[in-house]
């Protein structure tokens, strides 16, 4: 069984394509390696892959590896 915190939460389809927070909560975040910035939308690849995370995740009881939601916000 993980670790306690070591469960990431998967980016919405939505989310800004380079961390991964919904437009409306963004405002301005830093985030390396782009610093600061503007929510920007997903590309179309990227809100592919967050949705197969998703239902990956739940088909597994809720467990994505941290690789994967890293990658999936960047």
């Amino acid at each position: 069984m993980p670790g306690k915190g070591s469960e990431l939460r998967i980016p919405s389809p939505s989310g800004c394509r380079w961390c991964g927070v919904e437009e409306r909560e963004h405002m301005q975040r830093w985030k390396p390696p782009v610093g600061w910035h503007r929510w920007v939308p997903p590309t179309l690849e990227q809100r592919k892959e967050r949705m197969q995370a998703r239902r990956l995740g739940r088909q597994s009881g809720g467990t994505v590896p941290r690789s994967t939601v890293t990658r999936l916000a960047s």
